[in-house]
């Protein structure tokens, strides 16, 4: 017995059959619907963190002034900005303004010492060079995106506990200079700097974030404050209740080991380099060797990085194998890096070894 098969039922909506140019009319409609609402809700900052995800490893590092980058962290940049699969990016958060300029600098240049604004265009000229040399693309200022700008706060050096006055590694503190702006970071509200960098962390959607120690690496205050806004911004931009919200997985600061750094200036002074006193008070980034959660060993990296350093001339003198501030007193060049963790899970085993990839142990 043959049967004849029932046509197919028409589309309907409701109780309601359609047409079949109905039907698409309806399709239509829905899928243009769709299109508004998503043109309707999504901000261009909410498509640049979509567009962001197509990135499987993102870091994030923030600085306060051109050079603490490179002196920092510049082989870490050039690592893992030749490295596939993975963005860099940098929020530097003042250009500079009151930095200390070198003499052969000076002389090239006389117009930088008294003119903040024409020392500003000098360093971030520097970064613009530095950064190329690293393979760094994406680089910011903080607040530009909104137009706002903050100044360096500049330091003076403050009587400590027991009422003396003193340089670094004794009792005295430090302190933004005396006649620093009110638009200076480090005197700057801490909501509203952090903001500015939230918005980035939600658009950048950094699953590692890079910046200083809290006491800022030897006490500058615009250090200080980028560990500060650092952390505040990480907790604004995870916050649920506004656009985008991204979780930052891991906050580290760079350090150094202190025993390796006893040792390498142990080593300039046998080869007659002013250096640090090997054993003398070390700055607060100076931390025990058990204390250092993350080693990363980009020694290939290395010519990048002297190469960037040479950029930054109006701070930097190199060596034969160091690099010294505008005081003349060196310090071991390295391309291997140190961290401890600030934000986010143990990243080195009780009693083990620090990891060896800023993104161990992240998908």
């Amino acid at each position: 017995m043959t049967t004849t098969p029932e046509p197919p039922a028409p589309d309907t909506v409701g109780d309601q059959a359609l047409a079949p140019d109905a039907a698409q009319d309806v399709l239509q409609q829905a899928a243009d619907a769709l299109d508004d609402a998503v043109e309707r809700e999504l901000e261009p900052a909410e498509l640049a963190a979509m567009e962001s995800l197509d990135t499987p490893h993102r870091l994030l590092l923030v600085h306060a002034h051109p050079d603490d980058e490179t002196l920092a962290t510049g082989a870490t940049i050039a690592f893992y900005a030749a490295a596939a699969g993975t963005s860099v990016t940098l929020v530097t958060c003042t250009r500079g303004e009151r930095g200390e300029v070198r003499a052969e600098v000076l002389a090239e240049h006389p117009e930088v010492e008294h003119d903040e604004d024409a020392l500003a265009e000098l360093r971030v000229g520097e970064l613009a060079a530095a950064a190329e040399a690293l393979g760094l693309e994406d680089r910011r200022f903080l607040g530009a995106d909104v137009g706002a700008t903050y100044r360096d706060s500049g330091m003076a050096w403050a009587p400590g506990a027991d009422g003396e006055q003193g340089a670094a590694g004794t009792s005295a503190r430090a302190v933004p200079a005396p006649d620093a702006s009110a638009g200076a970071l480090s005197l700057a509200p801490l909501e509203e700097v952090a903001e500015h960098l939230a918005r980035v962390l939600r658009e950048v959607r950094p699953q590692v974030v890079v910046t200083d120690e809290p006491s800022g690496g030897y006490g500058h205050p615009d250090h200080v404050r980028a560990h500060e806004l650092t952390l505040r911004a990480v907790d604004l931009a995870a916050d649920p209740g506004g656009a985008a919200p991204w979780s930052v997985e891991r906050v580290l600061a760079h350090v150094v080991d202190a025993e390796e750094l006893r040792a390498g200036l142990r080593d300039l002074r046998e080869r007659g380099v002013d250096s640090l006193d090997p054993d003398g008070p070390l700055p607060s980034l100076a931390v025990a060797r058990e204390d250092v959660d993350v080693v990363l060993d980009a020694t290939g990296e290395l010519p990048a990085k002297v190469a960037a350093l040479r950029a930054h001339t109006s701070q930097v003198e190199l060596g034969e194998a160091s690099v010294a501030m505008t005081n003349g007193l060196h310090v071991p060049l390295t391309g291997v890096e140190a961290f401890v963790l600030l934000r986010g899970d143990a990243v080195r085993p009780v009693g083990g070894e620090p990891a060896t990839d800023l993104f161990a142990g992240l998908a």
